[in-house]
């Protein structure tokens, strides 16, 4: 049985992909002035994403992107959804197509 819904005109985009950086993304905050402050639990840092952020790949519809145990989110002001994708070593990006 499938829970979860999605609408059409999104687009799910990696913004960081933690394997080149050695980073281990496990949750993601938005600071007041935009930035993302990114937990790293592998190295046991803060990182900090200024935009404007450069995407690394899309990853397709939401349907068609594939999450390997997530463990965090965040909403921007503009309605992005972070999604801190801890297995996959990646911050995700779902927006606007």
């Amino acid at each position: 049985r499938n829970f979860l819904q999605f609408e059409s005109g999104y687009a799910v985009e990696t913004f960081l992909e933690g394997s080149k950086l050695g980073i281990d993304p496990y949750t993601i905050e938005v600071s007041p002035d935009g930035e993302l402050l990114i937990l790293d639990s592998q190295n046991s840092n803060i990182l900090r994403l200024t935009p404007p952020l450069s995407r690394c790949h899309v990853d397709g519809r939401p349907k068609d992107a594939r999450f390997n145990h997530p463990k965090g989110f965040t909403i921007d002001d503009r309605g992005n959804f972070y999604v801190a994708d801890t297995m996959n070593m990646a911050i995700r990006k779902i927006g606007d197509e």
